[in-house]
């Protein structure tokens, strides 16, 4: 498989020992559906049909390794937010009781909370992503934190590359908004305080 935003992509014969090797459009890999375009659409359209095809499970695995296949497209969000209410309402009826009473976010605030938790655990060192090598500190502006400095995000070459698919990029504005206390604390303690 290629990945290629393009509409007609190219595709080379790729071989092993001589034996020309079958392309795919899709591929499951660690439990992400991913696609030859990077939309996340089919990974979308899977867990939601799990998501309906099952109506006993109560607990959605929707939001799984979010920071790395990220659903940026209004559609996907979308979906994501008509599967979390299906299993709102199977759970609860017709008396939905309001999120903040059920210690709940929304999809998109979920989707920054695990960008969050993921960026804060790589600064910490506990896992294998070097998070600074493409993240540096930008310039200090008035009225900044000087024990806080402003991290810079990294170029980007086109709307995919900004905002939305790279991790690096998109998190970047969430950590330089978040609280100073949220900042400082441990990563164990880190959740509780975001």
């Amino acid at each position: 498989m290629d990945i290629s935003r393009g509409r007609q992509p190219w595709t080379p014969q790729y071989t092993i020992g001589g034996v020309p090797l079958d392309y795919v459009c899709t591929q499951r890999l660690l439990g992400v559906h991913i696609s030859r375009d990077p939309r996340w659409n089919h990974h979308v359209d899977v867990q939601q049909s799990k998501k309906d095809g099952v109506p006993d499970t109560r607990e959605t695995k929707l939001f799984y390794g979010t920071p790395a296949w990220h659903p940026w497209t209004k559609a996907n969000i979308g979906k994501m937010a008509r599967t979390q209410n299906k299993s709102l309402h199977f759970i609860y009826g017709h008396h939905v009781p309001p999120p903040q009473n059920m210690k709940m976010l929304s999809v998109p605030a979920q989707l920054v909370y695990n960008d969050l938790l993921l960026f804060k655990k790589s600064f910490c060192g506990l896992t294998d992503y070097n998070v600074t090598a493409s993240i540096t500190e930008g310039r200090v502006h008035r009225g900044d934190d000087p024990q806080h400095p402003r991290l810079q995000q990294p170029p980007a070459r086109n709307e995919l590359g900004q905002c939305v698919s790279m991790f690096d990029y998109r998190v970047v504005a969430f950590w330089n908004a978040a609280p100073p206390a949220s900042k400082d604390c441990s990563a164990a303690q880190f959740p509780s305080k975001c």
